[in-house]
């Protein structure tokens, strides 16, 4: 592991660079981790427990499944309550998280 590159313990003696995933997915107890280089890896952490760890490398969550990576935001339509992502994945925004994701994607 490079000195300089900041990695977060995902569960188990996994560690992630937060730079590399896209957006993570809740499926009850698990979650999905979608990578830049298209892989895909399920974990038995919660999202609610991965997101505490991810929020300060700029990741959102756009509604109770759904964790993104604004850095890979490509598209958000109100009109559908969607974002895309540069891996052309489109990801569900509460109504309730609507206007804070412009103000979080404002800011990056």
């Amino acid at each position: 592991m490079d000195s300089t590159t900041k990695y977060i313990h995902i569960g188990g003696y996994q560690e992630i660079n937060p730079k590399e995933v896209i957006m993570l997915q809740a499926d009850i107890n698990y979650t999905i981790l979608y990578f830049a280089n298209g892989q895909k890896k399920i974990v038995a952490t919660p999202l609610k427990t991965l997101e505490s760890r991810l929020v300060p490398y700029d990741f959102y969550r756009t509604h109770k499944s759904y964790l993104i990576n604004l850095k890979c935001v490509k598209l958000f339509s109100e009109v559908t309550n969607t974002v895309q992502l540069t891996d052309n994945h489109k990801v569900i925004v509460s109504r309730r998280k609507r206007t804070q994701l412009k103000i979080h994607l404002a800011n990056i």
